[in-house]
């Protein structure tokens, strides 16, 4: 999924989701493999789906941006070491965050918000490298 499209489906979710963890961590070099392990009672083979980490070859599970702020700033360091940010709340859940010399972003939590201000300095950055 492109960078922008990424970003407008956290702008958009009521919620966090974890098909928009999966997105974030394939940008992050996450590498999906599905495998058909054991039979179920029918015989039939199973679909498992596996994670490997970007720094190897190992197992692990992607880590849930959309839904941890810990998560949410792991990402925001990972694509901009050098930048400062914030996030803040507000009453009814929804967040605002901002990374660097980016825009203020908004999504339905702290999390979101902090997710979106990270692919925005991602794109930018990638845009800056293009020309």
């Amino acid at each position: 999924m492109a960078v922008r499209d990424l970003i407008g489906e956290i702008e958009n979710a009521s919620a966090p989701e974890r098909h928009l963890d999966s997105a974030i961590g394939i940008l992050l070099g996450w590498k999906r493999k599905v495998e058909y392990v054991k039979t179920d009672e029918h015989g039939e083979p199973v679909r498992k789906v596996f994670w490997i980490v970007p720094t190897g070859d190992d197992y692990g599970k992607v880590p849930r941006f959309t839904n941890s702020l810990d998560a949410a700033m792991m990402l925001a360091r990972e694509i901009s070491p050098d930048s400062v940010g914030g996030v803040s709340w507000e009453k009814d859940g929804q967040g605002t965050a901002v990374l660097g010399e980016g825009p203020y972003c908004r999504a339905a939590t702290p999390a979101m918000a902090l997710c979106v201000a990270a692919l925005r300095a991602k794109l930018a950055a990638d845009e800056d490298d293009d020309e």
